[in-house]
């Protein structure tokens, strides 16, 4: 029976990187989409600020009459 895997020692070595580097690239796309999400607030309701602008004009005293 001819043996059709008859590779050289190189040859074992090079399909052994090749096979460890595609091993290792699937594990990382794996737990890069599985890790846990970064949490964006700590805070449970963010609010924004007003505006300086639209403070002042609430706060700010009505014209004197010409």
């Amino acid at each position: 029976m001819k043996n059709i895997f008859g590779l050289t020692k190189n040859e074992q070595r090079v399909v052994i990187v090749v096979v460890m580097v595609l091993l290792a690239a699937t594990l990382a796309k794996h737990f890069r989409n599985n890790r846990s999400p970064i949490p964006v607030t700590t805070s449970p309701h963010p609010t924004a600020a007003p505006s300086p602008s639209s403070a002042e004009d609430e706060q700010a005293p009505p014209p004197d009459p010409p």
